[in-house]
């Protein structure tokens, strides 16, 4: 149901009986709409269903495992840095 702000405030206890009764109640000020007053079971289904977790605890209920060291690609012989530091000592360049 649709009510002027002024009509809302006169009959506020009706207006809210309604709203926790299940139908959302409009009110509107100059013709146009400003709030919706909703029950509060409402409210909490629809705006907070409940509290947000942090990521840790998202993270530690995810189905989803991943093997990180299949991720790594294998090392490709001992070239690097030790190479080139052995081949400094022995003074080939």
């Amino acid at each position: 149901m649709t009510w002027a702000l002024q009509d809302a405030k006169n009959r506020f206890s009706a207006v809210a009986e309604t709203a926790a009764n299940g139908e959302p109640q409009v009110v509107t000020r100059h013709g146009h709409p400003l709030v919706v007053i909703i029950s509060y079971e409402t409210y909490r289904e629809k705006i907070s269903p409940e509290p947000k977790k942090n990521i840790a605890e998202a993270f530690m209920e995810c189905p989803v495992t991943v093997d990180f060291d299949s991720l790594i690609p294998p090392r490709r012989g001992r070239k690097g840095r030790g190479h080139s530091v052995r081949m400094f000592q022995e003074g080939t360049t």
